[in-house]
């Protein structure tokens, strides 16, 4: 299942919704929610802009695509990589 520019975002917002919601109830701050959301942005945002430098992927050494929609193919599953590695989440969200 392929994930749209939109649909990150409208997940992103609810998350971000859901815990400024319950915050009182999770003891996090509106603060951390706000460099969290930021830092989503411009990580995604970064990884979305083209280079007019030929890059490699560190791991495979395959070349990366320059063709948006494969950028933001690869950017949103390197963000949900890492929001799996921080919170410990099993399973393939791509599927959820």
């Amino acid at each position: 299942m392929k994930i749209t520019k939109q649909r990150l975002q409208q997940i992103i917002q609810e998350e971000i919704n859901s815990h400024k919601a319950s915050q009182l109830n999770e003891g996090i701050d509106v603060e951390i929610i706000d460099n969290l959301e930021a830092a989503i942005g411009a990580a995604y945002q970064q990884m979305t802009t083209p280079t007019d430098v030929d890059q490699t992927y560190a791991d495979t050494g395959e070349p990366v695509s320059k063709d948006p929609e494969v950028m933001h193919q690869e950017a949103v599953q390197m963000i949900m990589r890492i929001v799996t590695d921080v919170t410990g989440i099993k399973g393939d969200l791509q599927e959820q």
